[in-house]
């Protein structure tokens, strides 16, 4: 019986027992109730104080008509009318299809009337008749009708409950009151909220929910009801033609049916094309009908990339919306929202955050993630951090641990002397057991009350490295110089410079650019590679020579829409949406087609791409590493003919942040060279100098060196293997 009633009802029998107890009554009856009804917030107790009906009057009536008993109750037995008003409730209530409410317990106390509450209001000269008719009008006003379906598939927010689970809504009264104004319009009282993912337009309905529910709205919205519904819901279940248009004429018969009923639906552009199947109409032509009419309140939330997709295209439909924009809230308001959240969220994991911290997660929130929008991505990252915090290992905790693992030894212990009649040491043991319990309990009750742990910059780093896919990034400059310097040799005041360039541009919000040149076999390439491992785990690797002609273009930026591939996302820098500090090392960028050239500069310009479709993809933290011959050589747009450039060499130079010029290798570095490549190992000074002669160092550097070298160790193992096949 009682699953068939609410949370309220269930309080206020609760409530009924203990005033039962108090009195020491016999039997639970309608006083009880009636008292349970005045004891708490709900809409009955507000209409009876218009009565003058209080708990305090109401009981010491009570008292001076029944008294109080003798004795203790210790069983709780209802009277026969108790049970009749519980069926009658349900009874009320199952022609509205709905769970037992506060409203219709108190209407069936009313109907029945036989019972002492009803005579406790006669005493108190109460017009039974007019306050039944409050009562009633009370409950219609509520939303009584019969909402059968959205009550199956939709869930309102403008119940106690789901308030309280909404978090505080900041900064957004603009929004919100014009969201109210639009409501509360004669015609075209349809708000769409327009805005990019993650900007808070959910919770803006939300927290107008919140002011219905503490009656803080104009007249016209109070007592009104905001039900979301979702379009997977009403797709649900309708396998057969016509099944669901009907589902949704039903929703909206009951829409027109319940003026206070506030439709809400996120997504809102899903119902263009929703069930239109072969010959059938779709979700949108199905509502326009009933939006012209005016007599319902719909309220949608979308982007605006899907607003001009789907629903700017159906004049019609757009028409009957008055869109309200919802912008990304400025650094201040961000800053004011997650300070207000932030009490919330330390309850919750059981933390504490210094406000110092609040701002660093802003910063950094900020800084390295880009392909979402705040408020939504910062508070994601504190509730991250937070869980992150609440599960390291604390000291009261680990002794907690050590503590319960010694109580189960001794309780071993106790029992084998038990076993052995050893009384006396098992005596002992038990004690000690009885100490251990003792601290046991405290810890657990510290623990419940005041346990935290506290959030440190290592756990917001830690957050955010995994967040944007660092793994393994240098902290130290010196570690970084000397990781390089023992794999490129002889090159380290350009490796000192390199590095030094790179941490000075890294609290920039810009990608860092740099050049490095030199003659050919100087150790570009290797340095470039060997620097790139150090500072990202994605390296992206672009040799110019592939993107020689106009239409190479396609690789970086995607294929114009109409053309083939279109749909497919296989661009170049694809993977920095999920690795944003990755290493872009460009070969040849001599021989790239201007086009490609200019995108290039854009991206040194912005710090961003945006594709072929309106995507943008962010290279704050990217690293360009272009390696190219000596300055003197270094010609864009080299060996072309009639092609005009759209950027100079110039212009490219003057976005570069450091130009590194490495040296050309002398013979003391390509002997070091060969050593190195010979992993340690003595070299016969014969050999050294054929490699020496064979390299031609003076013009190609050390670019041959290893392929030489690879070619002397497979003639060795030729050899090798000839001599065993020769003495077999």
């Amino acid at each position: 019986m009682f699953n068939k009633f609410n949370e309220e009802v269930k309080k206020v029998i609760s409530q009924a027992k203990i005033e039962m107890f108090e009195l020491k009554h016999p039997y639970l009856g309608s006083e009880h109730i009636l008292l349970a009804i005045l004891k708490s917030e709900n809409e009955i107790s507000k209409v009876l104080k218009k009565y003058n009906v209080t708990y305090k009057k109401v009981k010491s009536l009570l008292i001076k008509m029944t008294g109080v008993g003798k004795n203790d109750t210790k069983w709780v037995l209802y009277t026969p009318l108790v049970k009749q008003i519980f069926e009658r409730a349900m009874d009320i209530s199952s022609d509205s299809n709905s769970k037992v409410t506060v409203e219709y317990l108190f209407e069936a106390i009313i109907e029945l009337g036989d019972g002492i509450a009803t005579r406790v209001l006669n005493k108190m000269n109460v017009n039974i008749d007019k306050l039944y008719n409050d009562i009633t009008f009370k409950i219609t006003k509520t939303g009584s009708k019969k909402t059968k379906l959205l009550d199956e598939i939709g869930i309102e927010y403008t119940t106690q409950d789901m308030v309280n689970s909404f978090d505080p809504v900041i900064g957004r009264e603009k929004e919100i009151n014009n969201i109210i104004e639009i409501l509360i319009r004669k015609n075209k009282s349809n708000p769409l909220l327009i805005g990019e993912a993650g900007v808070g337009k959910s919770a803006i309905i939300e927290e107008i929910s919140r002011l219905i529910v503490l009656n803080k709205v104009p007249n016209l919205l109070k007592g009104k009801h905001i039900i979301n519904i979702d379009m997977s819901s009403i797709v649900a279940g309708t396998k057969y033609r016509g099944e669901f248009e009907e589902k949704l004429n039903k929703i909206i018969n009951e829409l027109e049916n319940n003026d206070d009923i506030i439709l809400f639906i996120d997504e809102v552009h899903t119902l263009v094309g929703a069930g239109g199947a072969e010959g059938a109409i779709d979700a949108s032509n199905i509502f326009k009908p009933a939006l012209a009419r005016g007599k319902i309140k719909f309220i949608g939330a979308t982007t605006l990339e899907e607003y001009k997709k789907y629903i700017e295209k159906d004049k019609a439909l757009d028409r009957r919306f008055k869109k309200v924009m919802v912008e990304e809230p400025s650094y201040d308001k961000v800053k004011d929202i997650i300070y207000k959240l932030k009490p919330i969220y330390e309850k919750y994991h059981h933390v504490s955050i210094s406000n110092n911290l609040i701002d660093y997660i802003i910063n950094l929130s900020n800084k390295y993630i880009h392909n979402y929008k705040n408020p939504d991505k910062t508070i994601d990252i504190l509730d991250e951090i937070c869980a992150h915090a609440n599960i390291k290992e604390n000291p009261n905790i680990k002794e907690y641990n050590e503590l319960s693992d010694t109580l189960t030894r001794i309780i071993c212990k106790k029992n084998s002397k038990l076993l052995n009649n050893q009384f006396k040491d098992a005596y002992k043991l038990k004690q000690k057991e009885n100490e251990i319990i003792t601290k046991l309990n405290n810890l657990e009750l510290f623990l419940a009350v005041s346990y935290t742990n506290k959030v440190t910059k290592d756990d917001v780093i830690s957050v955010i490295k995994n967040k944007v896919n660092i793994s393994n990034l240098f902290e130290s400059k010196n570690d970084l110089i000397k990781k390089l310097q023992q794999t490129v040799i002889n090159q380290q005041k350009c490796i000192i410079q390199l590095v030094n360039d790179y941490f000075t541009n890294k609290n920039s919000c810009e990608c860092f650019k740099v050049l490095i040149n030199g003659p050919t076999g100087c150790g570009k390439t290797l340095l470039s590679e060997e620097f790139s491992k150090n500072i990202s785990n994605n390296i992206i690797k672009i040799n110019m020579s592939d993107y020689q002609e106009s239409h190479s273009i396609s690789k970086i930026i995607g294929t114009s829409p109409g053309y083939v591939g279109y749909e497919d996302s296989c661009l170049v820098f694809e993977s920095i949406k999920e690795y944003p500090f990755s290493a872009i090392i460009i070969e040849n960028i001599e021989l790239a087609h201007p086009k490609v050239l200019n995108v290039l500069y854009q991206i040194f310009e912005s710090n961003e791409l945006v594709d072929s479709k309106r995507n943008k993809i962010y290279f704050n933290n990217c690293t360009f590493i272009i390696n190219s011959k000596t300055s003197s050589e270094f010609k864009l747009g080299f060996g072309k003919k009639n092609i005009p450039k759209m950027v100079n060499d110039e212009t490219i130079y003057s976005k570069m942040d450091t130009i590194i010029t490495l040296d050309k290798l002398d013979l003391n570095t390509i002997k070091r060279i060969i050593q190195k490549e010979c992993k340690g190992k003595p070299c016969d000074n014969k050999v050294v100098n054929d490699i020496i002669v064979k390299s031609e160092y003076e013009k190609m550097g050390a670019k041959k060196i290893k392929s030489l070298i690879k070619k002397i160790k497979n003639f060795k193992k030729i050899k090798k293997i000839c001599k065993n096949y020769s003495k077999n």
